[in-house]
């Protein structure tokens, strides 16, 4: 039996840059990973040529879900398994979160794939395996921050300047499905005639600063965009007491947000700030919340090819 751990990513800062005639919706985004939470893969080898999925989790049909979509996806663009697959899934990753976490799992299955495959795929190939499955699964395959734009397949790496930073991340009980999220934002620009308007709620807002990363391929620091989702005023007109968390996160010191379509909502405490305070501000969260996580962020990132 083979473990992989599977992590999940936030998104710091996504504005929707335009919608395409075929529904798509273009962004702009900075992704940075995260090690918790994570789930779990089980891979035992199989006879026949098939990948067959396990979870506890009602809402994961056994088959035909990102594991099963990635394992179909190498395989149609050449690559040639080792066997087939039997994967015990154990989801800690919350559905309907914003946190990737199914595109995370069929990143890391094809990762897996590729490094065990009697004939593996290029670098090309194997990105274009990844997209098949979902927007964002391309960037999992990179395990370090990318400003990420276009429907997802536009992937930069960099090393933003997050040192010292603190996350707070809290996983409220609310799974938001992220069609819905865009459809309801498509809705709301629609009814306004004003797509400014939706971009650029909390317009005043400090932590709009732009962040300034290091593009590696031209050596160069390039502006990506501030923490703010074009999403938030979409979501949290329906779910209110997301906007109340987001509150909460500001009120405590942190410059906060919504992570993708939402549900979850993270907010960052800077190294100034008192560790007494960052632990009283936990503990008051999970009080009222089930799932919430601390972790630090790093002060430098690997981005080496993969």
């Amino acid at each position: 039996m083979t473990l992989l751990r599977s992590g999940c990513k936030i998104n710091l800062g996504l504005t929707i840059t335009g919608r395409r005639a075929d529904g798509y919706h273009e962004l702009d985004s900075l992704f940075v990973p995260l090690p918790l939470p994570a789930d779990s893969l089980a891979l035992r080898p199989l006879d026949d040529d098939i990948c067959r999925v396990r979870c506890a989790r009602a809402d994961i049909d056994p088959e035909c879900n990102t594991l099963t979509k990635a394992y179909a996806a190498f395989r149609a663009l050449g690559g040639m398994p080792p066997h087939g697959l039997d994967i015990l899934l154990t989801k800690r990753v919350p559905s309907g979160a914003g946190l990737g976490g199914g595109s995370a799992n069929a990143a890391e299955l094809l990762r897996w794939l590729n490094a065990h495959a009697v004939a593996p795929l290029s670098r090309e190939d194997l990105l274009a395996a990844a997209l098949k499955v979902g927007a964002d699964v391309p960037f999992f395959l990179y395990r370090t921050p990318c400003r990420v734009r276009g429907i997802g397949e536009k992937i930069t790496p960099c090393a933003p300047n997050l040192a010292g930073l603190w996350l707070v991340l809290v996983c409220p009980d609310i799974s938001v499905s992220t069609p819905w999220a865009y459809a309801r934002y498509d809705a709301l620009r629609d009814a306004t005639k004003n797509q400014k308007k939706v971009l650029t709620m909390d317009e005043d807002k400090d932590y709009r600063t732009h962040l300034i990363v290091r593009d590696e391929k031209h050596k160069s620091d390039v502006s990506v965009p501030p923490l703010f989702n074009s999403l938030e005023e979409a979501v949290f007109s329906a779910f209110p007491q997301l906007n109340m968390l987001k509150r909460q996160l500001e009120a405590a010191g942190a410059r906060a947000a919504m992570s993708g379509s939402g549900s979850s909502v993270f907010g960052l405490f800077g190294s100034e700030y008192p560790e007494e305070r960052l632990s009283a501000c936990v503990a008051d969260l999970r009080r009222q919340w089930t799932r919430v996580f601390v972790q630090s962020l790093p002060s430098r990132w690997d981005v080496a090819k993969w």
